[in-house]
This record gives C-alpha cells, sequence and structure tokens, in this order.
C-alpha cells in the first residue's frame, strides 16, 4: 500500500475535516499581522523622508497593480508580502496538526535535496528558450554582440539600482515562488483531495480550484485574458507535477527561474520598452504552454530515470469514531507512518479504553512495524 501526496494528510490519524479550516483561519490572520507588520516598516520612514506627497505616490504606485521591476522599494514589498506565505504556511499546518511542516514538501515530508538538484537539468533547458523568447530583438550582432539600443532604448536607472535589484531579486524570488507553490499546489490541493473520499474526484477538484484561484489572484495585476490563461495554464501543469513527483522540488525551482528571469531583463527599465505585464498575446501564450508541457515531459522521463519514490510508503491511517481504542493510544499513532497503524482494523467496534482488548485486535502488537517503511 501507499498514499500519494494529495492525500498525504490521511496519513496522520489525527486528521479531521475541520483542521484545514484551522489552518485556513490561522493563515489569514497570520497574512493580515505581516502584511500590517510591513506597511509600517515602509510607510513610516517614507512619510518621514518624503512627506504626504510621497506617501501619496509610494500608495498610488502600490494599487496601481502593474508591478515596477525598475523601483526597488515597489518590488521588494511585493515579493516580501509573499515570501511571508512560505512561513506562514508551513506554521499553519503544524498548529492544526494536519502533519508536521514537511507535509507539504513532498512524500517523504522534507525537501528532496537530491532530486532537486537533479530538477535543475529540465529547468534551465526551459530556462534557455524561455530567455531568447523574453529577450527577441532587444540584441544585436552588428559589430560585435550587444544590446541593440535603437530598438530598447537606453536603461533608464542608475549602476547602482540596478545591482540593488539584481541582488534583491535573486534573494528574494526563489522564497517567493515557493511561498505560491506551497501554498496553491501543496495545501490547497491537498486540503480539497482529502476531504472528498473518492480519490479521481479529489484530484480532479483539487487541481482545478486550485488553478482558478491562482490564476483569479493575478487578475489585480492588469492581465488581459491572454496572460491570465498564461498563469492559468502553468499553474495547472504545476499541479499536475507535483503530483506526479510527489512533491514540490521540480515547480518551485520552474517559478523561481521564470520570475527571477523576467524580473532582471525589466530591471534596466529599458526606455522603449513597455514594462506592463499585461499585454498578452495568444503567441505568448500557446509558447508558455508548450514550455509547460516539455518541462513536465522531461520531468517525467528524469523521475522515471531517477527511479523517483513518488508515494508515501504506507496507508492511510484507521479513522476513529468516538473514543480512540486502547490499541490506538500512544505517540506512535499520531506520526505519519508510525508504528503500528498497518496492521490496525480500518474499522470495528469501539472499545472501553478501561477494558483488555480481545478479538483480533490481538492479531498484533501496537509496536509491530510489519508493513510500514522507512521514510529516510
Amino acid at each position: 500500500m501507499s498514499v500519494p501526496y494529495h492525500r498525504l494528510p490521511r496519513v496522520d490519524a489525527r486528521w479531521r475535516w475541520w483542521r484545514p479550516l484551522v489552518a485556513l483561519a490561522f493563515l489569514v490572520g497570520y497574512y493580515i499581522a505581516t502584511q500590517v507588520v510591513l506597511a509600517v516598516a515602509y510607510f513610516v520612514p517614507i512619510g518621514a523622508t518624503q512627506g504626504a506627497a510621497g506617501l501619496t505616490s509610494f500608495q498610488d504606485d502600490l494599487t496601481s497593480g502593474a508591478l515596477d521591476p525598475t523601483d526597488p522599494l515597489i518590488l521588494s514589498l511585493t515579493l516580501l508580502s509573499l515570501v511571508v506565505l512560505l512561513p506562514g504556511v508551513l506554521l499553519a499546518v503544524k498548529i492544526a496538526r494536519i502533519g508536521p511542516a514537511g507535509i507539504l514538501s513532498s512524500t517523504r515530508f522534507r525537501v528532496r535535496w537530491r532530486w532537486a538538484l537533479w530538477c535543475l537539468l529540465p529547468t534551465i533547458v526551459i530556462a534557455i528558450p524561455m530567455f531568447l523568447l523574453q529577450t527577441w530583438g532587444m540584441f544585436s550582432f552588428d559589430g560585435g554582440f550587444g544590446w541593440d539600443h535603437d530598438a530598447i532604448g537606453q536603461s533608464t536607472v542608475s549602476p547602482a539600482t540596478l545591482t540593488f535589484t539584481i541582488v534583491m531579486v535573486l534573494v528574494l524570488v526563489p522564497f517567493q515562488g515557493a511561498a505560491e507553490e506551497y501554498v496553491f499546489r501543496g495545501f490547497l490541493v491537498q486540503t480539497i483531495a482529502s476531504w472528498i473520499p473518492v480519490r479521481v474526484v479529489g484530484v480532479v477538484v483539487a487541481v482545478a480550484v486550485s488553478t482558478v484561484v491562482f490564476a483569479a489572484g493575478h487578475i489585480a495585476n492588469g492581465y488581459n485574458v491572454w496572460g491570465i490563461l498564461d498563469v492559468g495554464s502553468f499553474g495547472l501543469i504545476a499541479a499536475i507535477i507535483v503530483l506526479r513527483t510527489g512533491g514540490m522540488e521540480a515547480t518551485v525551482l520552474q517559478h523561481a527561474f521564470n520570475n527571477i528571469m523576467i524580473f532582471v531583463l525589466q530591471a534596466p527599465g529599458w526606455s522603449k520598452i513597455d514594462l506592463d505585464s499585461s499585454n498578452s498575446t495568444p503567441e505568448s501564450f500557446v509558447f508558455s504552454f508548450a514550455t509547460s508541457l516539455v518541462f513536465w515531459g522531461l520531468i517525467e522521463l528524469l523521475a522515471r530515470w531517477r527511479k523517483l519514490d513518488r508515494r508515501f510508503p504506507g496507508q492511510e491511517a484507521p479513522r476513529f469514531r468516538g473514543p480512540t481504542p486502547v490499541w490506538a493510544e500512544g505517540r506512535q499513532w499520531t506520526r505519519p507512518g508510525g508504528t503500528g497503524w498497518a496492521v490496525a482494523p480500518a474499522r470495528g467496534p469501539e472499545t472501553d479504553r478501561r477494558t483488555t482488548v480481545v478479538g483480533p485486535y490481538d492479531a498484533a502488537p501496537v509496536d509491530e512495524t510489519v508493513g510500514v517503511a522507512p521514510r529516510s
């Protein structure tokens, strides 16, 4: 027996349908609190140095919906507002006792670092055509390789600002991409799929909901219909990859590389290039969707070659009704893959805690490890 990624919460005997709602309530409260802290950290210094006019201008830039990669203040606040979701969602699953924080990472309840390193290969392979698409027409080969300033104009930011922005992007964007993946492809998918008893239905509904919510979250950025379809297709393929590989490693890398490339190329603020990301075209959507499909195919081939263990080696914990049977007591019953649960009856008459267990429950001791594979 084994458990797929989207059913991992069911491995823990403490799982109940309401625990994800507790986690969601905590995450919402945590997010609001962190946004207030970030607002104070940014608005107070700006108000003290630039006055009311500076605050108004900064607020207008934030509410415009268009992310300006040439403004380090706007870019850093936008990225940090998403980065804080990563520790928030990891803490939420622990507080709600859905499982350990690593339950969102993979079927090994941790980040599979060796697999993540292997995933760098297809990520880089896909990054090459994406880079060529993003920079099409920006380079000149007349008299040597260089920027085609006749086509893109001149940089509108200083070298110091450009350097600071690029460093900030390289540091923050991987965590921003991971935060979005863990929330949408991790927490949301596992929550919905665990609620629905029929696994196939649960998978379809979980992927559909996570994709729609992820795409809808970008509407505020001013994306046109092709931009929303582009984001939605990215989220769809990412969700499938997470389910097929049993973890977040591949999609976090893809998300991070994609965003880093976009922000770095836009950071110089070329005077003849429109930085508005809302003007997507059918051609850009088709190309983006095609590269996502190719990335998925490469990950599948790599997973087969590496014989990736995509499922949790064990089975879902038995669901108890009423008092927990005496044979199910102890910490070992509430840990993922805890010893003993593999041989427990899936359902049976309730047993009084004060009485001795008799009958089929004596088939194996509580600490029996038969059928429980290691998670290391």
